[in-house]
């Protein structure tokens, strides 16, 4: 697993749900703050209770999200730790990587820096959010 260099990073991003929305120009400036991050099998990304400081885009590999006895797999072009740095709550789950596994790591801290002097980025993060909501709600129905 080699690192992705910085075009194939920015390729990526406009692959994944939470980004689908943004321009290429915004995805670049998201991809400044992009750190990548390499997993090893078992390895522990997060527990439950702690404080949501980053999140993640699987890359390659799989992560696993539990809460309680429920798990979530979570693959390439998939994010994870998302609803918890919007919120601002605590972890309410554990992240153990699957595989060995490379994520691309954005903090919380540099992803809100850049929120707030973008505000097109959070009007296009807006979008995604509430097509992924109906796209989730019609498959209920």
């Amino acid at each position: 697993m080699s690192q992705l260099p910085r075009i194939e990073t920015v390729l990526f991003l406009q692959s994944v749900d939470f980004f689908s929305a943004c321009t290429a120009e915004q995805i670049l400036r998201i991809s400044a703050i992009v750190h990548q991050r390499r997993l090893e099998t078992g390895e522990k990304v997060y527990s439950p209770g702690e404080e949501a400081g980053e999140l993640y885009c699987v890359v390659e590999g799989a992560v696993s999200t539990i809460d309680g006895g429920r798990s979530r797999r979570v693959g390439p072009g998939e994010t994870f730790g998302v609803s918890e740095i919007l919120s601002g709550r605590l972890r309410s789950r554990a992240a153990v990587a699957e595989e060995d596994s490379l994520v691309l790591e954005i903090t919380a801290e540099d992803f809100f820096d850049l929120l707030s002097h973008n505000i097109e980025i959070v009007k296009a993060l807006f979008r995604s959010i509430l097509e992924q909501r109906r796209e989730r709600d019609e498959k209920i129905d």
